[in-house]
């Protein structure tokens, strides 16, 4: 075989391991700590611990109202007691929303709250958990992990220096039933004047990682602390963002809706097991709980020292960068970070232009055809998805599709027949199409992209402006280097954006499932588009080239 044909297919496997392992790194943050035994340290969270007690929690299904639910608030009450402090029951009869399908107009709660008197209180902090289940299933994630590690947690801080601030401990009832507990104790407990900081923790699934992924607003002042105390920080402004839009609600939005400043955690892979008769002890990944815990402990300990009395601060960008290491930033610069970029953008253009590399035709070219590639794989997926599930039983399709150790196969898959059409398109249109115009209409759309989520969802513009911003970088590079050397120099450039895509695409696969499977194709494909310059073959047009020396080479004016 020929040296040059050997160091082209060399370098172009460096190049793929180079894509592979920052997709790899990208997937690093999204991982939970590993359980800790039931001999660690008094003083540290232990997942071994926390299930003993949740076994004895979430042994059988507890609703609100039911027999068993009295024997666990019984038991809840017992352990707080052993650990030496004085819980009471407040009791309340809750009005039902309108819309809610019970046949109870009123339900009567009972909430279990306590407190830990701090040394030099300024205002109080609360972690919250409910500890009723749905009628269906015994709860042993949702809520059950959260209670087990609230009695975990307590038992820690006993063990541990004394904390400043008060700490008020609310173990919700009702929440299932539409968060009446929540609603019970801020409009009648005297306590609840005294809170500033909500910490509370849910479940939407039985495995996986912790997430960060509601807090109140003006938090920016939240999002500092919460980055330097939590030990294995996992959040992202733009799920923040989105999960607003959504008609989703938990404890926390009582909360929130109160005045009350607050942090909302939940693990979501397993949502095959929410709210199911398989939400057992047996089904819970240790690992969660134990993320979950570590938030608790560590963040309660952190802000139970703080001043609490003023901690509204402009809302900031989060995200997590490698691992779980994070970077914020305020969210005023959102705009101006896509101004930037933008007019980064058309910096690059106008000089390619004045060289001759570009020309305005081509890059709106561009432009439409990585549009249409992300049209294609949306209306192609949806097209062979609709079809799948209609061939498969529908009884078993729904539980299939949100499975994880199922769906992740079909997933897989789906991403690769993704790639295979972008291949084959990009292939085909990209001879009309100099790559150069190519990679600029594809950062034209990027950079609408950052613009628009700037303006309308800036938690999520991150996602694109950075992307956009190194791979107009790379763009400037090619401009000034002579074809056929520079075209894998977008992989590289390419690379920050598919580390910050990498772990919101499985986010997204992880919370939606793949009963919206084109949705959640989307997101990759519109990922793979920073890699066209990589994919597409020389066009077959005739180069532009300086306008000085058309005339003496006898060159006509066109192409694209």
């Amino acid at each position: 075989m020929p040296r040059n044909v050997l160091v082209r297919w060399g370098r172009r496997a460096i190049l793929l391991l180079l894509l592979v392992g920052t997709i790899f790194v990208g997937l690093l943050s999204i991982q939970a700590p590993s359980p800790v035994p039931s001999d660690a340290p008094p003083d540290k969270f232990s997942s071994a611990r926390a299930l003993t007690k949740l076994r004895s929690i979430a042994q059988e299904p507890h609703p609100a109202g039911s027999a068993v639910h009295n024997e666990v608030r019984d038991y809840l009450v017992s352990e707080l007691k052993g650990l030496g402090l004085n819980p009471e029951i407040q009791k309340a009869d809750v009005q039902m929303d309108e819309d809610d399908n019970s046949n109870n107009a009123t339900v009567g709660i009972e909430n279990i709250i306590t407190k830990i008197s701090g040394t030099a209180n300024s205002k109080a902090i609360m972690i919250t958990a409910h500890y009723d289940s749905v009628a269906r299933g015994p709860g042993a994630a949702d809520d059950g992990s959260g209670i087990a590690a609230m009695l975990e947690t307590i038992r820690a801080l006993k063990n541990s220096a004394p904390l400043k601030n008060d700490l008020i401990i609310l173990m919700t009832d009702g929440e299932e039933k539409g968060l009446l507990g929540a609603e019970a104790f801020m409009r009648q407990h005297p306590w609840a004047k005294d809170v500033e900081l909500v910490l509370n923790f849910e479940a939407r699934g039985n495995k996986g990682p912790s997430f960060m992924f509601e807090t109140s607003d003006q938090n920016g002042w939240l999002i500092k602390e919460f980055i330097e105390a939590a030990p294995q920080p996992i959040a992202y402004s733009l799920v923040y963002n989105v999960y607003k839009l959504m008609p989703n609600d938990t404890d926390l939005t009582v909360f929130r809706m109160g005045g009350l400043s607050g942090m909302n955690f939940a693990f979501g892979m397993g949502v095959n097991a929410y709210h199911q008769p398989i939400d057992t002890v047996d089904n819970l990944d240790p690992s969660s709980l134990q993320h979950q815990g570590e938030y608790m402990l560590s963040l309660t300990r952190h802000f139970g020292q703080l001043d609490l009395r003023d901690i509204t601060e402009e809302n900031r960008i989060y995200f997590n960068l490698i691992g779980w290491k994070m970077v914020s930033y305020p969210e005023s610069w959102a705009i101006w970070l896509a101004g930037v970029g933008s007019l980064l953008f058309l910096a690059a253009i106008g000089y390619g232009i004045s060289r001759g590399k570009l020309s305005l035709k081509g890059t709106l070219g561009g432009f439409f055809v990585s549009l249409l590639s992300v049209l294609v794989v949306f209306g192609l997926v949806t097209l062979i998805w609709g079809v799948l599930v209609f061939g498969m039983n529908h009884g078993r399709s729904i539980t299939t599709l949100i499975t994880p150790e199922v769906s992740l196969y079909y997933y897989i898959g789906l991403l690769v027949f993704m790639l295979l059409i972008v291949i084959l398109l990009i292939r085909r249109l990209s001879g009309y199409l100099r790559t150069n115009n190519l990679w600029a209409g594809t950062l034209l759309l990027w950079a609408i992209l950052s613009v628009l989520t700037a303006l309308y969802l800036p938690g999520g513009s991150y996602l694109f402006v950075w992307p956009m911003i190194f791979s107009v970088i790379g763009l400037v590079v090619s401009l000034v280097m002579t074809e056929g050397r520079w075209r894998w120099l977008s992989l590289c450039f390419s690379l920050p954006g598919f580390l910050l895509m990498t772990p919101i695409c499985y986010i997204v696969y992880i919370l939606i499932t793949l009963q919206v499977a084109p949705a959640v194709i989307v997101l990759p494909a519109l990922a793979v588009t920073l890699l066209f310059p990589s994919m597409s073959r020389p066009s077959n047009k005739i180069p532009i080239i300086l306008a000085k020396d058309r005339h003496s080479k006898g060159v006509p004016t066109g192409g694209y």
